[in-house]
């Protein structure tokens, strides 16, 4: 091939990778269905029923009204008062974004969104997204660190005799929570050392290390300000857990009302796994790669149970919040007046 025919290929791949990434996971949609079985799926479906819908939908909204509030508060620490009604609208369009395509593209349309309804310099709203999500990242650590550590201490049931090429799972509890620990380690010396890490960055991708440059330098920013609101940190922390803990207990709702009788801190765990998954841009949403990555974490501690029959339950929740999404976020985003044409600037 001729540099001028790759040139062109290139240029082709980037105008309509849009449309290729959404045919490719429509395909493994589809794919993953069928190699469920469709009518399994429905009966599974029909066993959650009408009770178990309205309990996932009274559960999901609570989740995001204290995500709203935390943000709120967020930009409340960071002396910018924001209305109630941005902060939840903001969080719905970006979910809807997030679940439309690859990586966390819909945390800058939050920031734009408060930026535009609050009139507010950029920079001010960068700074309260940036700190919202790295307090994030770091509770998600967080219990994922204690859960692994609690399962590895109490040594349950179903942890017992399992043995995966060659090691008892009790070593890999104690390798997965002493990995969270040094990721830990490393964020703090990423914020410490932000000029080495940078240059480093940038060697391997220029975009990639300014993005990470700007990034820290607003959460930095933004931390700054929070230290003349110490106990406002404090309460946005602390309202973190019930935040994340009633996101997960989503996922322990559907394998109750489906029968199947879990350990509720491996379907957490699960969850919180299944969570860092889609920050990984390959399909939009995550779809097709995070409930795998839910449902293999789960096969792993119980065998006993069909891999299918649990990678059908994390296909079950996806389908149900991205539904509940595209309603909250659809809305979102005509509350606002967002464009197709401004989504696509904000995915380029």
């Amino acid at each position: 091939m001729s540099e001028g025919e790759e040139s062109k290929l290139i240029n082709w791949l980037n105008k309509y990778k849009r449309i290729l990434i959404g045919l490719v996971t429509i395909i493994l949609i589809i794919l993953i269905v069928i190699i469920i079985d469709f009518p399994k799926l429905l009966k599974k479906i029909s066993m959650i029923g009408l009770w178990g819908t309205i309990f996932f939908i009274l559960i999901y909204t609570i989740a995001f009204l204290l995500r709203a509030y935390k943000l709120k508060l967020i930009f409340k620490g960071l002396n910018q008062s924001i209305k109630f009604s941005s902060s939840y609208f903001s969080i719905g369009a970006s979910f809807v974004i997030n679940d439309l395509t690859p990586g966390q593209i819909g945390d800058i349309a939050k920031v734009l969104i408060i930026k535009d309804r609050e009139d507010i310099r950029l920079s001010e709203s960068f700074a309260g997204i940036a700190v919202e999500r790295v307090l994030d990242l770091m509770l998600l650590f967080s219990i994922s660190c204690f859960a692994l550590i609690y399962l590895y201490l109490t040594n349950i049931g179903e942890l017992e005799n399992r043995i995966i090429l060659g090691q008892d799972l009790q070593f890999y509890l104690l390798l997965g929570a002493i990995f969270i620990i040094i990721v830990l380690v490393l964020f703090i010396f990423l914020l410490y050392k932000q000029e080495f890490v940078i240059k480093i960055t940038k060697k391997i991708s220029n975009k990639l290390g300014e993005y990470l440059d700007s990034f820290l330098t607003n959460f930095k920013n933004g931390l700054k300000k929070f230290k003349e609101n110490k106990k406002e940190l404090l309460f946005i922390i602390l309202l973190n857990f019930p935040t994340y803990i009633i996101d997960a207990f989503i996922m322990v709702i559907f394998f109750i009302f489906l029968d199947y009788n879990l350990n509720v801190f491996i379907i957490v765990l699960a969850t919180l796994v299944l969570f860092f998954s889609k920050i990984i841009p390959i399909t939009p949403g995550g779809w097709a790669i995070s409930e795998n990555v839910g449902a293999l974490f789960i096969f792993i501690f119980y065998p006993e149970i069909a891999y299918l029959d649990i990678l059908a339950v994390f296909v079950i929740d996806h389908l149900l919040r991205s539904a509940y999404v595209f309603f909250y976020g659809g809305y979102s985003i005509f509350h606002y007046n967002y464009s197709l044409k401004e989504l696509q600037k904000i995915d380029s």
